[in-house]
């Protein structure tokens, strides 16, 4: 295999940012496959061209030989106004300018590459021969005559800098006339300049010379051998050679070829099945933002079944079954491990993060460099641990997740869902991930924009109660890893772009996972004025920040605390947050890319001195900790925080059942292991995966036991009597880690079970549940557990038992939420004195009421559901 490379390292990209949009400039040569003797190039700047300002949309002919194009107006390139660039102006705030040029072929043999530079101010589309060879920052297909680009792009040879490079398929040339058409776009009708200045070159692989010179600024390939590589090797090939886009996927193949760690694995191994970890369907697209106008391109792709028609869900390289996937490019990042090093250290912690994997990868035959294969994020089990909310989940529980939001730039395409002030005087713009923005309905557009309402005004006012605080709101220590994450990188990009929350039924608001961290340990575009990874500043504090709430809630006295806590644990030796773990991670990840680094830098010139790089990391790292720990000092009042002698002692994992689905019999019970009666208040199920907050003024009396069960209908009708509470989600007939904890995320519990021995396997799906021999036992060891018939003997007090019926919260203030174990025909609220103020027929097992405009004292709730008559009083504040 042969690659090509620049003679030498003449530029980088330049990333500027001008208010919330991005001006994204790369001026790298492109290097492409071939045997080249020279190259020359056909069109040149100053060149005559065929040019409109178009006051409708032109002939979808425009781009082809045959068009007529007499009519148009003649100028040399470029074209444009406002930056002393332009041979031919044009009217300033023009939307687009359409230019054509017709020009010949001698010998179409003799040309083996072929290479368009742009330079462009704000945005293109390409054509040859009538067909599409390049574009950026423009949506449409085609583009209307008046759109204006979808971002920013400076134009580069006014600043003697080389324009971008777009690969295109000499295949398309024709023997003879050829004619080269280019749109370009303006950015708004108020824009200071616009710029369209095209030269297109070609590698011969003979002596002849029949057209120009190359610019003075254009720099050729050389080539560099590739066979084989000590990382996974992917091999892409598109159906037809045809080439990749920004939307929609095109077809293609792929092989994943690996020996395995610590072996080489080679290019002839793609016909040797014991080395090919996958082979198979894809459909695959340009993806990302910014990084998708560099050359080196980032892929998304989807894996297909055997017939290309439907979804297959895979393993690749082994990360867990799924379809959607991600080539991370590592854009702007010297490192090239900054991604990969922060994604671990969040897992090492116990949160979530895109699973990866180093590889080197080839498209229709062409080596294109290191990249990461990594999960794309996505509501998945293994993934983004939620339940998917359905279009017609408008009530609660189902209204209450799940959910999947993120802060970020709109350059996708995607609509601001809401904006957020933020305190750098500008807004923060939340965008729908889950459910994706066509298919979000009124309701749950709402309730998940108040959940954040909620956060930012509890925040605000330094709310920490756990009945109607920010803890009420948000898992904290899933906020408190995604805080110190994003700050020991002091990622310039955090809380304002690439920032995710996901919610899940039944759940609290969480923090994460954590994504796109590659301008971030001391890493930005310094040439261009961006510093802003440093290491003595707080980044929800410093340029983007964020919405207000990142800040407020630093500056809560109990959020603080617990964030110094977490932070004083991982920082200590042996923990992942010590500088020697990070150093390690960081010698870990260089040794397994240092071959394919050389291949990378080769291939393109992006890594200036790699080695130098890693130094100046590993030196900020250690810096950066020394300031995070000095500023945050040691916790004091929530070090040794007491929390209930609450004990998991049952758990029905994997039932087994003829009346009902296995799954909705599971339950756990909670035992109350003390003699002092116990609020529940704020106590909840933690992490992911099963999802339960106990309610607001629930208490647990001494020695009694509560059940939470999957499915409240089936446990009533097989125990005969009602479970406490309905958990979201089942548990794992294989294993799975059970915390119960407070409101501020202490732990007061957890199991992690196993279907394998020494666990009892009797629990298996026998009918049997795991019990704990006794409360007093330690019941993280599997011999304090043995396998028992489910014996249900609730031992519970008024104020605990809910019967058929849950109102809560009580005390309430803006809302009640009303939860029946049947279909509730009607429900009335009265005041004391029986004045009935509201009345409904929800026809659900749940209604909830907007109480904000009731006066505080104590109301009645009557529900009815069939001939029975439930009554609960409640007290609005």
């Amino acid at each position: 295999m042969v690659i090509f490379t620049p003679l030498s390292f003449t530029s980088i990209p330049l990333f500027m940012r001008i208010g919330s949009f991005f001006k994204l400039l790369t001026f790298l040569p492109i290097p492409l496959i071939a045997q080249v003797d020279h190259w020359e190039s056909i069109i040149v700047e100053a060149d005559e061209w065929q040019y409109t300002v178009p006051t409708s949309q032109p002939s979808n002919l425009w781009t082809s030989l045959d068009f007529d194009a007499s009519a148009w107006s003649t100028g040399a390139s470029g074209f444009g106004y406002g930056d002393d660039d332009d041979n031919t102006t044009v009217t300033s705030g023009t939307p687009a300018i359409y230019i054509r040029k017709v020009f010949s072929i001698t010998d179409k043999n003799a040309i083996d590459q072929a290479l368009l530079h742009l330079d462009y101010d704000d945005s293109f589309v390409a054509y040859l021969n009538g067909q599409e060879i390049a574009r950026d920052l423009i949506s449409g297909n085609p583009p209307d005559y008046n759109q204006y680009a979808d971002g920013l792009h400076e134009a580069m040879l006014y600043q003697d800098q080389t324009p971008p490079g777009f690969d295109v398929d000499p295949a398309i040339l024709l023997e003879g006339e050829n004619v080269l058409a280019v749109e370009v776009h303006n950015e708004s009708s108020t824009s200071s300049d616009m710029t369209a200045i095209p030269i297109f070159s070609v590698g011969l692989n003979d002596d002849s010379n029949n057209y120009s010179a190359t610019p003075s600024w254009f720099s050729a390939p050389v080539n560099v051998d590739f066979t084989d590589s000590n990382l996974p090797i992917v091999i892409i090939e598109t159906k037809n050679g045809v080439s990749i886009q920004d939307d929609p996927k095109v077809d293609a193949t792929m092989k994943i070829l690996y020996r395995g760690e610590g072996e080489r694995t080679s290019l002839d191994d793609e016909n040797t099945p014991g080395y090919i970890d996958y082979t198979g369907n894809i459909r695959i697209e340009f993806r990302g933002s910014s990084s998708q106008a560099l050359p080196k391109k980032p892929y998304g792709f989807t894996t297909y079944d055997e017939t290309n028609s439907d979804k297959e869900n895979v393993e690749l390289l082994g990360m867990p079954k799924e379809n959607d996937w991600i080539l991370n490019s590592l854009a702007f990042d010297p490192s090239l491990i900054r991604d990969y090093i922060t994604y671990n250290l969040s897992r090492k912690i116990g949160q979530y993060a895109t699973r990866t994997q180093f590889c080197e990868v080839l498209v229709n035959g062409e080596y294109v460099g290191l990249y990461v294969l990594q999960e794309k994020m996505k509501a998945d089990d293994n993934r983004i641990d939620i339940t998917k909310i359905d279009m017609d989940d408008v009530a609660l529980p189902k209204l209450s997740g799940g959910y999947i939001t993120k802060a970020d730039k709109t350059t996708g395409g995607d609509p601001v869902a809401w904006s957020m002030p933020n305190y750098s005087g500008w807004e923060t713009d939340f965008i729908h991930e889950v459910p994706k923005p066509e298919d979000v309905i009124a309701v749950q557009h709402d309730y998940i924009k108040s959940e954040f309402e909620k956060l930012r005004a509890t925040a605000l006012s330094h709310n920490s109660s756990f009945s109607q605080g920010y803890p009420s709101v948000i898992d904290i220590p899933s906020f408190v890893d995604f805080m110190l994450l994003n700050e020991l990188a002091s990622n310039a990009d955090a809380y304002q772009y690439s920032t995710y929350f996901h919610k899940d039924r039944r759940g609290k608001l969480r923090a994460g996972p954590i994504w796109d961290i590659n301008l971030s340990y001391g890493n930005d575009l310094f040439l261009w004025g961006f510093d802003r990874s440093h290491t003595d500043v707080w980044q929800f504090d410093f340029d983007n920040r964020g919405a207000t709430f990142w800040r407020d809630l630093f500056e809560d006295p109990d959020f603080k605390c617990y964030l110094a806590k977490r932070w004083n644990e991982l920082t200590q030796l042996g923990q992942p947050f010590h500088f020697i773990s990070i150093s390690d991670e960081i010698s870990a990840a260089v040794a397994t890319i240092s071959e394919a680094a050389e291949r990378e830098n080769a291939k393109w010139g992006t890594i200036p001195d790699h080695s130098m790089e890693i130094v100046n990391m590993k030196t900020w790292v250690s810096d950066r900790i020394s300031w995070m720990s000095n500023e945050l000092g040691s916790p004091t009042s929530c070090l040794n925080v007491e929390t209930p002698n609450l004990v998991i002692s049952k758990i029905h994992y994997h039932p087994a059942s003829e009346e009902f689905d296995e799954e909705d019999l599971e339950f756990i019970e909670i035992h109350n292991n003390s003699s002092d009666v116990v609020d529940l208040t704020g106590v909840y199920f933690g992490g992911t995966g099963l999802s339960f907050q106990f309610y607001y003024q629930s208490y647990l009396m001494p020695d009694a036991r509560i059940f939470v069960s999957s499915d409240s209908s089936a446990f009533r009708e097989t125990y005969g009597t009602p479970a406490y509470g309905t958990f979201s989600r089942h548990l794992s007939n294989k294993s799975e880690s059970i915390s119960l904890r407070d409101g501020f995320g202490n732990l007061i519990d957890e199991v992690a079970y196993s279907d394998d021995a020494p666990w009892p396997i009797e629990a298996d799906g026998d009918g049997y549940c795991l019990e704990l021999i006794d409360s007093n036992l330690d019941n993280a060891l599997a011999e304090s557990w043995k396998a028992s018939i489910p014996n249900i003997s609730i031992i519970l007090s008024a104020e605990t038992l809910h019967s058929d019926v849950l109102v809560y919260p009580n005390p309430a203030q803006e809302y009640l939420i009303i939860e029946g174990q049947k279909t509730m025909d009607t429900i009335t609220l009265s005041t004391i004195d029986g004045k009935v103020i509201y009345s409904a027929q929800p026809g659900s097992n749940s209604h909830k009421i907007s109480i904000s405009n009731l006066s505080a004292g104590v109301y009645l709730v009557f529900i009815k559901h069939g001939k029975e008559t439930v009554r609960r009083k409640i007290s609005i504040q």
